[in-house]
């Protein structure tokens, strides 16, 4: 971990419980993928899935009512939301027919938040927040997801291209931010 990264976090965040909560949903994504690929274990699948959405449901409330909102946990938080819809994503389109240009797509966009989250970190040492489209394409993402996974064919197909909407639009906000942090910078380099 760099200098700067440590600086960045107080190790008391690691003690919240809604830091807890996102940490867990981190731990819950490898089993997710593992009873998403083997056969006949869509019931446990739903249960992994179901316990992260809890936790992702709840962690933000309870960090906001204790008054622990943190660095560390505006990090792991979509971290943990995008790992995991990423690898049920890949998994879904393995067993599931869930379409791969969908699962690409996404993967993308998420390599792309994260590669410019990085460099404004690196520069700024602030952590940039979700933009509501962002999480109304993740809330909708889950409901399509959870449709493949319980097989709930034409509902499924559909909850995904109602989703494609504000995951188009999360896609421009997230590279209009980045475009004008590119611009502010070149800006202020030029004074």
């Amino acid at each position: 971990m760099s200098a700067k990264i440590r600086e960045s976090f107080d190790p008391i965040e690691f003690t919240y419980p809604s830091n807890i909560l996102s940490l867990f949903r981190l731990a819950l994504v490898g089993p997710t993928v593992y009873f998403l690929l083997k056969d006949d274990d869509s019931k446990r699948a739903l249960l992994t899935i179901a316990a992260g959405m809890l936790t992702d449901f709840v962690d933000g409330p309870i960090a906001r009512r204790r008054g622990e909102v943190s660095e560390l946990g505006k990090l792991i938080d979509p971290i943990a939301d995008k790992l995991t819809l990423d690898s049920v994503a890949v998994a879904l389109s393995i067993k599931r027919g869930f379409p791969w240009w969908v699962t690409n797509l996404l993967l993308t966009r998420d390599a792309a938040i994260l590669m410019g989250a990085t460099m404004m970190f690196r520069e700024t040492e602030e952590i940039t927040t979700a933009i509501y489209a962002g999480k109304v394409t993740t809330a909708m993402l889950t409901v399509a997801l959870l449709l493949y996974v319980m097989d709930a064919q034409p509902w499924g197909r559909r909850m995904l291209n109602a989703t494609m909407v504000p995951f188009a639009i999360s896609w421009v906000l997230y590279g209009a931010r980045y475009v004008d942090w590119l611009r502010s910078r070149l800006h202020a380099s030029d004074e």
